[in-house]
């Protein structure tokens, strides 16, 4: 879908769809001036209550005999409560219904509303109708001609001043959220076509496209570097596991920021078999690919920054060779696990990628997984958790997601939980104590492979990463969760 600024007015627009946005509370300049030339039907719609302004609700009018041919009213809400996210959303169920109707759509802002602010008004519209819009079609082959899309959108504005915030706005806003929709396509690829080998071959493009540093540790070159665990997680996969790196900079960047993601290609849980939702488990490498998303919008946006990638490419699968409850494996930094239930893989590969990074020279280190069921029970899939003993670090991050629209909320991490992840025969364990504090004990047992663990921050996208129910931008499957709120927060730090 392409998108695009013009200068114009309303009545004058030739448009397949224009869509209109408007408070429950008072009305717009553009709802005013689409009523003004309607006339009597706006007022009809308000007196029936058929459209009454409220949060996501939404009216569609023909209107033959102007140059628009149908109109899409979207309710805001009340004017106090209106946020940027609300009209990322209200974007988002724009393109849903409005693809049905047109292959085109057209989004007014006339010269009443002011220039500040515009940019990031533009930008989150422009967020929720590319994320919205968005389909994975990839595995389809039938009825593929009764799928209707919107081929291009169009952001009017009436005053020459609003011409250039627009187009910031709208600019920034397709790279963002065509990363994000390149991150969901990763996630959203069965597990027997992104397997560890396929994950490389997407990261190796991605470098050679954007004219990144890239390199591949595989296992020959593991074992080299003593790193047992990841191995220990992939023994039972016939496809080897690999640890990606991939390097971001700009001239001007002021820290050197480290980011490790979990790659696991699909987990089913080793010989601690998952009994259910094996058929989501090809999401379990979605940190690896919100960073693979992240660097292409840091690349695309230019920004002043110098940023590592390191990623644990691997399957969990059982055979023969699968690494068994009850084995101790010794990670890169040379602390031994003892490794209680083979399902808890993901914090095992990351024991190796966050030693390595603690290697090299970093500003901050910030690691991304897929890594409790916790996250899932505690957050649901609207907000991803957090855990750092850096107060900055942490607020940092959840206001990038406050401002991007990827939520992320703060957990704890109280020393008493350190005990819980002692081990009788081990350094550590990869359990904490019974089901109780699932994300901190995650997190506390990350922390053990942190040289500097004041510079460090864990993400848990446990169920961010994914979704069983549709909502206004976000389809089910993929959500793409971490892509702009990463981006956000390598820009501001």
């Amino acid at each position: 879908m392409k998108g695009a600024v013009t200068r114009g007015k309303i009545a004058t627009h030739a448009t397949g769809m224009l869509v209109v946005f408007t408070y429950e509370d008072k009305e717009t300049a553009e709802y005013k001036t689409v009523e003004k030339a309607l006339k009597a039907e706006l007022a009809e719609l308000k007196k029936s209550k058929e459209f009454e302004g409220k949060k996501l609700q939404a009216a569609m009018l023909r209107t033959p005999k102007q140059k628009f041919k149908k109109v899409l009213l979207l309710g805001l809400g009340k004017q106090k409560e209106m946020s940027i996210e609300t009209l990322r959303r209200a974007a988002g169920s724009a393109a849903k219904i409005a693809r049905e109707f047109s292959a085109e759509l057209t989004i007014p802002f006339l010269a009443s509303t002011s220039v500040k602010g515009l940019s990031e008004a533009v930008q989150a519209i422009t967020e929720g109708l590319v994320l919205g819009h968005y389909r994975f079609l990839q595995y389809k082959t039938q009825n593929l001609e009764e799928i209707k899309f919107l081929k291009n959108f169009t952001i009017l504005v009436e005053a020459a001043s609003q011409q250039g915030a627009a187009k910031k706005g709208l600019e920034r806003g397709m790279i963002l959220s065509e990363a994000a929709n390149y991150t969901r396509d990763l996630v959203n690829i069965p597990a027997m076509d992104m397997h560890p080998a396929s994950l490389e071959a997407a990261a190796r493009k991605l470098a050679k496209q954007h004219k990144l540093g890239f390199k591949v540790f595989q296992a020959p070159e593991l074992k080299k570097r003593k790193m047992n665990a990841i191995l220990a997680v992939g023994q039972g996969s016939a496809i080897k596991p690999r640890m990606l790196i991939l390097e971001y900079k700009k001239p001007g960047a002021k820290q050197h920021l480290i980011f490790c993601g979990k790659g696991v290609t699909y987990d089913a849980g080793g010989y601690n078999i998952k009994m259910k939702m094996m058929e989501y488990m090809k999401d379990d490498m979605g940190g690896a690919a919100a960073l693979l998303g992240m660097l292409s919008a840091l690349a695309q946006l230019k920004v002043k920054a110098h940023v590592t990638v390191i990623i644990g490419a691997v399957e969990n699968l059982i055979s023969g060779d699968a690494y068994k409850p009850g084995d101790v494996v010794k990670a890169m930094n040379g602390k031994t696990i003892e490794v209680l239930n083979t399902d808890a893989e993901g914090r095992i590969v990351l024991a190796d990628c966050l030693s390595y990074a603690s290697t090299l020279k970093a500003s901050k280190i910030i690691d991304i997984a897929t890594l409790t069921g916790a996250a899932m029970v505690a957050l649901g899939p609207i907000a991803a958790a957090v855990c750092s003993p850096s107060d900055k670090i942490a607020e940092s991050i959840v206001a990038a997601g406050e401002v991007s629209g990827d939520r992320a909320w703060r957990i704890p991490m109280w020393d008493d939980y350190k005990e819980d992840i002692k081990s009788d025969i081990a350094d550590v364990k990869n359990l904490g104590f019974q089901f109780y504090a699932g994300i901190t004990a995650g997190a506390t047992f990350l922390q053990e492979f942190v040289e500097k663990p004041e510079k460090w921050a864990h993400i848990d996208i446990g169920a961010a990463v994914f979704e069983e129910r549709e909502r206004p931008y976000i389809p089910k499957g993929a959500t793409g969760w971490g892509v702009r709120i990463l981006t956000n927060y390598v820009e501001n730090n």
